[in-house]
């Protein structure tokens, strides 16, 4: 898991000096780089990968959580 939260971070440096060049010229490039950096880090697993990390945190003590992260879809074939 620390590996991901490495990659997405180096994403969101990545996207952060890619955001800048990109808008270098306008006065809101800061912005610009910093929603270009939280774009790559969530698109490459980061927030994924935190939010893994809260839950197995909470789960270590005694609170117990419970996630509901799939759908199942059940298809039914009615011949007649």
């Amino acid at each position: 898991m620390r590996q991901s939260i490495r990659f997405a971070l180096a994403a969101a440096a990545a996207g952060l000096a890619w955001g800048y060049l990109r808008h270098r010229k306008d006065g809101r490039a800061a912005v610009f780089a910093a929603i270009q950096a939280l774009e790559w880090f969530v698109a490459y697993g980061g927030a994924t990968a935190l939010l893994e990390r809260v839950r197995e945190g909470l789960e270590g003590g005694e609170v117990e959580v419970e996630r509901v992260t799939h759908t199942r879809q059940t298809i039914v074939d009615h011949e007649g």
